[in-house]
């Protein structure tokens, strides 16, 4: 700014030269008080940041992350071949390290075995008997960037082995029930307490079932008493 005003000097006439200063300030008293400089021309532009009802800036120009992020998302796989799966579930951890993610957890939830039968053609005897199984695994990210979660679900999605399930959700808390141990003195209390409720609900319902057919009789009862005079027989006097 100072390079252009000192060519335009000798174009402007003479009672026009002064100089100009921009200032980046909030409050253009104190800053000329402080300078005591009245012959320059003080020019404010004013700070975006401290003063956003003066001038407008978007908001975002001022995050941190101008990308938003997923706060935790769950990777859940399943299979029936341990090593297959065992394989993957190391792949994905080492995708996510690769890609700077952050994994807070990655839990092995115990298998659960089925018993499969098959039978013989016309026949109830068994002809084939087989014991599976399934073991799952979850993998948890953290903080996953908009940009970067594309690019990591298309690579799970891709590699994934023949015979695996696979879901990206965020977490359940049934997944986490494995992991506590129930306490039975605790579940009988709980199941103590639902048997004392619902004994009370069901008082409740005969109560309020006998009051209202009290109601009705009562109901029934008016309306025969009002009715009464006009179904009485005059008798004739003799």
């Amino acid at each position: 700014m100072n390079i252009i005003l000192s060519r335009l000097l000798p174009i402007l006439p003479s009672y026009s030269h002064q100089s100009a200063r921009f200032l980046r300030s909030n409050n253009l008293v104190e800053r000329l008080k402080s300078n005591n400089q009245n012959a320059q021309t003080v020019c404010v532009v004013p700070d975006p940041i401290e003063n956003r009802g003066i001038i407008y800036e978007p908001p975002y120009l001022f995050e941190v992350d101008l990308f938003p992020n997923y706060q935790l998302l769950a990777v859940s796989i399943r299979g029936y071949d341990y090593v297959v799966l065992e394989g993957y579930f190391r792949y994905i951890q080492k995708l996510a390290k690769s890609l700077d993610i952050t994994v807070p957890e990655a839990v092995p939830i115990p298998a659960k075995s089925s018993r499969v039968t098959i039978l013989k053609p016309r026949s109830a005897q068994i002809d084939v008997e087989h014991h599976l199984n399934l073991y799952h695994r979850i993998v948890k990210f953290a903080k996953v960037k908009a940009t970067i979660a594309p690019m990591l679900f298309e690579c799970i999605r891709l590699n994934i082995p023949e015979g695996v399930e696979l879901k990206i959700d965020t977490p359940n808390s049934a997944d986490d029930e494995f992991r506590y141990v129930p306490d039975v003195e605790l579940q009988q209390l709980q199941s103590e307490l639902r048997a004392i409720d619902h004994e009370k609900e069901e008082t409740q319902k005969a109560r309020d079932a006998k009051r209202a057919l009290k109601q009705k009789e009562k109901a029934q009862a008016m309306l025969l008493s009002i009715l009464s005079p006009f179904n009485d027989e005059t008798v004739p006097p003799s």
